[in-house]
C-alpha cells in the first residue's frame, strides 16, 4: 500500500527537524549540553511557529489512509 501526503515547504522542514532530532537523542547519544539543548529549542520554536503547526502535522501525518 502507498499513501500519498502532500505538505508545504514548511510541514516538510518540520518533518526534517524532528527526525534529526529524534536521530540525535536516539541513535546518536547526542549530548544534552546547553548549546545542542538551546539549538533544538530554537529549531522547534521556529517549526511551530507558536501555533501548534508541528501538533496539526503530527496528527496529520498520523491519520493518513
Amino acid at each position: 500500500m502507498n499513501i500519498h501526503l502532500i505538505i508545504t515547504p514548511q510541514e516538510q522542514q518540520a518533518i526534517v527537524n524532528a527526525l534529526a532530532f529524534y536521530n540525535d537523542v536516539w541513535a546518536k547519544e547526542a549530548l544534552h549540553d546547553d548549546d545542542s539543548t538551546e539549538q533544538w529549542r530554537i529549531a522547534f520554536r521556529e517549526d511551530n511557529q507558536g501555533n501548534n503547526v508541528v501538533e496539526n502535522l503530527a496528527t496529520k501525518v498520523a491519520t493518513l489512509k
